[in-house]
């Protein structure tokens, strides 16, 4: 819907990639959304797969990419595989950080994540916010990914208020684009509807 649009500050270029024409229509169909005419009218939107469309984009373009597609019950895996993560690698700035958000109640990513950092030779820290009880906001959990580990201090240097904390254990198996399971990282509890 283009919430994200309204992180934008002035003088940057931001570009969304989008799979859905129909989400791009929604997100500026101003009676429903306002955000991206509000807060980046100018946003350029890339129709197609994202992990496509971005390995269009020349090398080292970008300074942050914020990927958010994990939330719902059907997840893209081929968003999180090793080659997945070659694009995302070409497409940031030498200095860039990877953002993924992981909010999932029935599928924990963090050990996929986690494994693909340490086969890369990265620096990986992730933040949950877990709203009040009787709160209407939702959980968010974001992992920040970096070539240098001073970027990732950077970020709770920026807003100490944030707290990022280590990864936890990878998982055993990177994924790749011949095998993706979710099967291990299913959060069971939440799955078989089980409060935890």
């Amino acid at each position: 819907t283009g919430t994200l649009a309204c992180y934008k500050k002035p003088g940057q270029d931001w570009h969304f990639f989008e799979i859905d024409p129909l989400m791009v229509e929604i997100a500026r169909e101003r009676k429903i959304f306002s955000f991206l005419e509000k807060c980046a009218p100018d946003t350029q939107m890339h129709l197609g797969d994202a992990r496509l469309t971005l390995a269009e984009q020349p090398a080292g373009t970008f300074d942050l990419l914020a990927i958010d597609a994990f939330s719902s019950d059907s997840i893209p895996l081929h968003l999180l595989t090793k080659e997945a993560f070659a694009v995302y690698r070409r497409a940031l700035k030498p200095d860039g950080i990877l953002l993924v958000h992981i909010s999932n109640r029935y599928i924990d990513l963090e050990p996929v994540l986690a494994a693909e950092v340490r086969a890369r030779g990265l620096h990986g820290a992730m933040r949950e916010d877990v709203p009040p009880y009787g709160s209407d906001w939702t959980a968010s959990s974001w992992v920040a990914i970096a070539r240098d580990s001073d970027q990732l201090a950077a970020l709770g240097q920026k807003a100490p208020a944030m707290a990022w904390r280590p990864l936890v254990a990878p998982a055993a198996r990177r994924w790749n684009d011949d095998h993706a399971s979710i099967l291990p990282y299913i959060q069971w509890r939440n799955f078989l509807g089980h409060p935890q």
